[in-house]
């Protein structure tokens, strides 16, 4: 069973992989058309800010290709380690951020030229990506240190039972010294 699951997991991946590049291609040469169109009929700017955020779309749709990808067809392995889910969160939250930002810098040009009441939406899609990356920083760092405190409570020396003179001399300064005298 769990080979049949692993083979139309491999197949999905494989198609919506393929799929997503597809739809990434379309939309690169959608933007080349409206940006030659944009420009043939005299108003270039707003159609090339219009394709530079088609161009993003597509960006964020092949490196979320690509992730699919590196993760679930080239590797096929799960995460099995803290350091491995941390690199693939990473680099996924990183595609949203990157093209949030750079949809969000788009829509600020769009905005001057259209008046700063449509400024509102880019301000509030770049704070949102802010708050993202402020998450992602938040997540990198207490899942590395949860992750090293975690190897130091393994590595840490485990003592027996029989060793209950030297936690007391650990904890009692006074008494190693005196246990010392008495040797």
């Amino acid at each position: 069973m769990n080979a049949i699951y692993a083979r139309l997991a491999l197949v999905y991946f494989v198609t919506a992989t393929i799929f997503l590049m597809a739809l990434a291609g379309v939309l690169l040469i959608t933007a080349v058309i409206k940006a030659s169109a944009g420009v043939l009929s005299g108003d270039p700017v707003n159609a090339l800010l219009d394709s530079i955020g088609i161009v993003i779309i597509g960006f964020a749709v092949v490196e979320t290709a690509k992730f699919i990808a590196e993760e679930e067809i080239v590797r096929k392995r799960e995460l099995r380690s803290s350091v491995e889910s941390r690199r693939s969160i990473t680099k996924f939250i990183t595609i949203i951020v990157i093209a949030a930002s750079l949809e969000a810098l788009v829509m600020v040009f769009k905005a001057n030229t259209e008046g700063l009441s449509q400024a509102i939406y880019p301000a509030i899609l770049l704070t949102a990506a802010m708050f993202a990356l402020i998450a992602l920083g938040s997540y990198q760092w207490f899942s590395s240190h949860i992750e090293h405190d975690g190897e130091r409570r393994e590595t840490a020396p485990q003592l027996d039972e029989s060793d209950d003179s030297i936690r007391a001399s650990e904890r009692n300064p006074a008494r190693r010294s005196g246990s010392r005298q008495s040797r």
